[in-house]
């Protein structure tokens, strides 16, 4: 692929001005030609139809990540205590397990659905006053992979903030990120068994960047949102840094290839935290942005793993 010149190839296509508070989560149905991201703390879910409007739903507690599933109106779900099968058209919940209940400290965060249809989300510490150093690795945040039967099995602990979950399109690479710890790893994925190895460096950031929610693209680069950096950035497979994309919000927080050809990156923000100075110099704070790419996404995987009873 050619060199990227930003102001020439990618441009910003539509910008929704819907003011999340923590914008999370946003991912492409290529059913419904639709979009749908979660407000965590405004507890909202939101869908946007290409180039037409944008409608939000209530949610019954913190929804802080989901998945597609075979039924449209129903999604795979973590929610601030645990999973469950959310319908938010009809505000219709099935449970299928909390977790975390002896830590108080906790609550779910970023999720995503492997490419066999199996269901992904890890925790997050969201309590300042906790000193994560001082906890035992079991008491820490974790990585929950959901079995058949609707149970969460840990896959990984000893987490701050759980996030950037994305894998390979030949679904041997896991990447993973520890937000507060500033690292994405990768790992190799026994795709068949769902199960990752030792984890590995893949890229680190620094200064007021913070590794958020991940993608990939179909040659298999990894595009990250950097909360806190006013930028969203393209890796190669071997980790080297490809492209810099600059976005007028403080804190993106998730990103997704969507639209008819899967080639306009989606790019969830949150005001959380900011100031109204923070809001003069950024003005798309808590926005979603659109920009249309040279870039090309993949179609998000249906979550078969469990199934809906």
């Amino acid at each position: 692929m050619k060199q990227v010149n930003r102001s020439k190839d990618v441009s910003l296509y539509r910008c929704l001005a819907v003011k999340n508070e923590l914008g999370e989560g946003v991912i492409w149905d290529t059913r419904q030609q639709c979009a749908f991201w979660t407000d965590i703390l405004g507890k909202q879910f939101y869908r946007w139809d290409f180039d037409n409007k944008v409608t939000q739903y209530p949610c019954p507690e913190r929804l802080c990540s989901f998945g597609l599933t075979p039924e449209p109106d129903w999604f795979i779900a973590a929610f601030e205590t645990g999973f469950a099968f959310f319908n938010p058209f009809k505000q219709e919940l099935q449970w299928l397990s909390k977790v975390e209940t002896d830590l108080p400290y906790t609550r779910m965060n970023d999720g995503k659905v492997d490419r066999q249809g199996r269901f992904w989300a890890g925790s997050v510490i969201e309590d300042d006053n906790v000193d994560v150093s001082t906890l035992p690795r079991d008491q820490q945040a974790k990585l929950y992979r959901l079995d058949t039967n609707g149970q969460a099995r840990i896959m990984l602990e000893g987490i701050s903030i759980a996030n950037g979950l994305a894998f390979s399109p030949d679904s041997n690479t896991m990447y993973f990120a520890d937000s507060a710890k500033q690292q994405v790893w990768r790992s190799d994925f026994e795709h068949i068994q769902g199960t990752p190895s030792q984890l590995e460096n893949f890229f680190a950031t620094t200064g007021n960047a913070f590794p958020d929610g991940s993608c990939i693209d179909n040659q298999g680069y990894l595009w990250n949102a950097q909360w806190g950096s006013a930028c969203v950035k393209r890796y190669s497979p071997s980790g080297k840094l490809d492209f810099t994309l600059p976005v007028d919000c403080q804190q993106p927080s998730c990103v997704s290839f969507g639209g008819p050809d899967l080639d306009h990156l989606i790019i969830t923000s949150a005001r959380e935290g900011l100031s109204r100075e923070d809001d003069e110099i950024y003005r798309n704070n808590g926005a979603v942005m659109i920009y249309h790419t040279p870039f090309k996404g993949i179609a998000e995987p249906i979550c078969t793993v469990p199934r809906r009873q």
